[in-house]
């Protein structure tokens, strides 16, 4: 298997993801978000890169819709929730279509779409997802990074993935990025959460009163599904 990681949305290109698998990583907080609305039961999530294509999403689809996401971290204005994983429970997302758009996340998964295979990855599935890629042989960790910059929680999910599957498998060949991660992850894990407070966006969200979403988003394996791009929407593989 070749792994190869990209550090934030703005960086992925065509080129780099085409017909290999990809795995988008937001872990702060859209693709955590994703991974637990789909596991609480929603139909589908439909990533958009604007407020308004998401309206107009909505006007085609109706009822069914439920509007999501953030710019700067805070909840968009008409929207239906902000991009806090806690909101999306049960009740709320249960046969519903949710459309996204975030600052970072729903970018780097716009972007991976000639992907043979995209799909979504937060601490909640990790386990999950280095399963499921474990006898696929060309992988991109794509790291959505915070506006154009890289970040520490994106970087050690990735780490904590290549980690996971360096477990299940010797034969991996990873580009000098990807290795550093693992690194990272692999002289962090014993304090992961400590470490990835030290970064910027974390300390964003500390500052705007998200601890508990910062508290949900670095649990690990507590997830099974993992949502996959079908062409029109993410969806439980």
């Amino acid at each position: 298997m070749n792994i190869e990681l990209i550090a934030t949305a703005q960086q992925v290109s065509e080129e780099q993801v085409k017909n290999k698998t990809v795995v988008v990583i937001d872990v702060l907080r859209a693709t955590s978000v994703m991974v637990s609305a789909l596991n609480k039961g929603a139909k589908g999530i439909i990533p958009v890169l604007t407020p308004q294509e998401a309206f107009a999403v909505k006007e085609k689809l109706g009822d069914e819709v439920l509007l999501g996401g953030e710019r700067h971290a805070e909840p968009i204005e008409g929207f239906d929730y902000g991009n806090s994983p806690l909101s999306y429970s049960n009740e709320v997302v249960q046969n519903k279509v949710l459309v996204m758009t975030t600052t970072n996340g729903t970018l780097a998964i716009n972007n991976s779409l000639s992907a043979r295979e995209l799909l979504v990855a937060s601490f909640a599935n990790d386990q999950a997802v280095a399963e499921h890629i474990q006898s696929h042989t060309d992988v991109v960790l794509v790291c959505s990074g915070n506006n154009g910059l890289y970040t520490l929680e994106d970087a050690l999910c990735a780490g904590r993935i290549i980690h996971l599957l360096q477990k299940k498998s010797a034969s991996l060949t990873l580009s000098d990025f990807a290795l550093s991660i693992q690194l990272l992850y692999e002289s962090s894990q014993a304090q992961l959460k400590e470490v990835a407070s030290k970064g910027y966006h974390y300390g964003v969200l500390q500052g705007k009163g998200y601890e508990k979403d910062l508290d949900y988003c670095f649990k690990s394996n507590t997830c099974t599904n993992i949502p996959v791009w079908t062409g029109e929407m993410l969806v439980n593989k």
